[in-house]
């Protein structure tokens, strides 16, 4: 975990994503499933891209275009705020146990019942990855890229964001 860590670091500073044979600058064996693959490299583990649209227009300047979930979200998927260029951004954490909670996009716990999300299931999380929205129909912040992935690599990466603390 360590040595993914650090990697993940020097993906983040210098956007290191650049494609060798199995997709990546990670070879063979660096991830322990396909899920945590997808998270810092936004590719299967078929070696593929994982595409996307819109997002952080200033992330993908830092990244030269290869944004990763783990490129806001961080190593550990708990977000925090970013500073891209000249803007700031706030990614929030993503770790299964925080979708599925009474937490919003922020982390804070809801006081009020009516602002409270819905929780996350396969459907739901789909939905936000791909379309931008929370389970309840209201729409994820702009910075976050709408990705295109199949159901399989998508249920990898749902279940990587469940074995997280």
């Amino acid at each position: 975990m360590k040595t993914i860590l650090i990697t993940s670091m020097i993906f983040l500073l210098f956007g290191c994503n650049q494609p060798v044979s199995n997709g990546t600058t990670w070879g063979v064996g660096s991830f322990d499933s396909n899920g945590e693959r997808i998270f810092f490299t936004a590719t299967s583990e078929s070696g593929s891209s994982i595409t996307y649209t819109g997002g952080a227009v200033q992330g993908m300047m830092m990244t030269g275009g290869n944004l990763a979930c783990v490129s806001c979200h961080g190593t550990n998927a708990q977000g925090g705020k970013h500073t891209m260029g000249m803007s700031e951004m706030e990614a929030p954490d993503i770790r299964w146990s925080t979708l599925s909670s009474g937490h919003h996009e922020k982390g804070e716990e809801i006081i009020n019942p009516q602002d409270q999300h819905m929780e996350y299931d396969f459907e739901a999380f789909k939905n936000s990855v791909e379309n931008g929205r929370h389970p309840d129909g209201d729409k994820l912040k702009t910075d976050m890229p709408r990705w295109k992935m199949s159901d399989a690599d998508l249920k990898d990466l749902m279940n990587y964001l469940k074995s997280l603390n």
